[in-house]
C-alpha cells in the first residue's frame, strides 16, 4: 500500500525531506505548523490539507506515516501520540531529549508492530554504504578514531557566557554533541555496534550548559576501544574540502583499513564523500570518488520503499535509542569523571 504522509514541522531541515520525498513521488496529504506562513508553500505544492494543531495532522485517518521535522524538544510528545495512533513513523535526530525519552519510544514503537525510522541521513552516503560492505574485510578490529568538528562561527573556547545561545539548547536539549556528534555516534555503531562502556569529558562554556567540546572512549567486549570527539570551532580552512567542515571515520583491522571523509552536510551537491579502503594483502590503497548526491534523497526513497513493502530497515527506533543512550552516558561519565557501564534496557 502506498504510503500516505503528514509533515510536522516546516523549518530548516524540513525541506530536505520534502525535497526527497518529492522525487519519490510521495503522497504528501496534511502538514501541520504552528507558523502557517512556514507551511503555505508545501500545502500548496502538494495540495494538502493544514493544520496549526498537530493532533489534527495525527488524527487524520488518511495520514499513514507521521514525519516528526520539528525541534527535538518536541519529539517525545509528538512520537508517542502518533505511535498510540498506529502510525509509521519518520523522527528527525535526535530522537528523543534524554535517554529515558528515548527509551519509553522505543519499547511503544516496538509493541505497536509499526515502522519507526530516524533520519540519521549520513547512513546514506554511496562512501559509507560501499564502506560497510568492506567492513568485513578488515578482519578483526583494533582500533577506530572518529570525529565530527564544525564551524560554528564563533570562538567558543574564548566566550564568557553562552547567553546568545540560548536558543540552540532550548531547541535541541544540547549543542555540539547533539547538534554534531549524533550522527557521527550513530555512524560509530552503524559500523562497530554498542560499547559496553564509555569514558568521556564534556567541555561547556564557562557558567552554562552550552556543550562546545566532548571527547570519548567507546569500549567494546571485543577488547577494542574506539575514540571519538566532537567540537566546535573557527578553523576556516580545515577538512576534506578545505571549508572547515571536518567529519572523519578511520577503522582499522588486522587485514586493512577504511577511512571516510564526509561533506557539509547542507551542500552535499557540491562533491562526492571520500572512502579510502588500504588491503594490507595486496598491499594497495584504493580511492572510491562517488559522485555528488543529496543522501536525504536516498533516504526518503529507502524510507518510502520499506514502508510501500512494510519492511524494516535502519536506522530505526532502537538505532535513534542507541544514540541518545551515548549522549546520555558521556554526560554523566563527564559529570561523573569516572567510565560508566551503559544500561541497554534490554532494548
Amino acid at each position: 500500500m502506498k504510503p500516505k504522509y503528514g509533515i510536522i514541522g516546516c523549518g530548516n531541515i524540513s525541506r530536505f525531506h520534502f525535497n526527497g520525498l518529492r522525487k519519490t513521488g510521495a503522497e504528501i496529504v496534511h502538514i501541520s505548523d504552528i507558523n502557517e506562513q512556514a507551511a503555505t508553500p508545501y500545502v500548496k505544492e502538494f495540495n494538502s490539507r493544514f493544520s496549526k494543531d498537530y493532533r489534527q495532522l495525527i488524527a487524520d485517518p488518511e495520514v499513514t506515516v507521521v514525519s516528526v521535522l520539528t525541534s527535538s524538544k518536541y519529539h517525545y510528545d509528538i512520537c508517542m501520540e502518533a505511535i498510540k495512533a498506529g502510525k509509521d513513523v519518520i523522527c528527525e535526530k535526535t530522537m528523543a531529549n534524554n535517554a529515558k525519552e528515548a527509551e519509553e519510544i522505543a519499547k511503544a514503537s516496538l509493541a505497536s508492530g509499526k515502522l519507526f525510522f530516524v533520519s540519521y541521513m549520513k547512513r546514506f552516503f554511496p562512501a559509507v554504504r560501499k564502506a560497510k560492505e568492506l567492513l568485513p574485510r578488515l578482519g578483526k578490529i583494533f582500533s577506530a578514531q572518529v570525529r565530527a568538528y564544525q564551524n560554528w562561527g564563533t570562538d567558543f573556547y574564548n566566550l564568557g557566557n553562552a547567553d546568545a545561545f540560548e536558543y540552540v539548547l532550548n531547541s535541541y536539549g544540547g549543542a555540539v554533541i547533539k547538534c554534531a556528534g549524533s550522527h557521527m555516534i550513530d555512524m560509530t555503531m552503524n559500523f562497530l555496534g554498542r560499547p559496553k562502556s564509555l569514558y568521556a569529558n564534556v567541555d561547556y562554556v564557562p557558567g552554562s550548559k552550552f556543550d562546545r567540546k566532548a571527547t570519548a572512549l567507546f569500549e567494546y567486549d571485543s577488547g577494542l576501544v574506539a575514540s571519538f570527539e566532537t567540537a566546535t570551532h573557527k578553523l576556516s580552512r580545515i577538512g576534506y574540502e578545505r571549508n572547515s567542515w571536518d567529519e572523519f571515520i578511520q577503522i582499522n583491522g588486522v587485514n586493512g583499513r577504511i577511512e571516510i571523509y564526509t561533506v557539509l552536510w547542507d551542500h552535499p551537491e557540491n562533491n562526492g564523500a571520500l572512502l579510502v579502503y588500504y588491503d594490507n594483502e595486496s598491499e594497495t590503497s584504493t580511492e572510491y570518488r562517488f559522485e555528488a548526491i543529496n543522501p536525504f534523497d536516498i533516504e526518503m526513497a529507502y524510507f518510502n520503499e520499506c514502508l510501500e513493502h512494510r519492511e524494516n530497515g535502519n536506522p530505526n527506533v532502537i538505532d535513534g535509542f542507541n544514540v541518545d543512550m551515548i549522549i546520555e552516558s558521556m554526560v554523566e561519565s563527564s559529570n561523573k569523571k569516572a567510565p560508566v557501564e551503559i544500561d541497554w534496557k534490554g532494548i
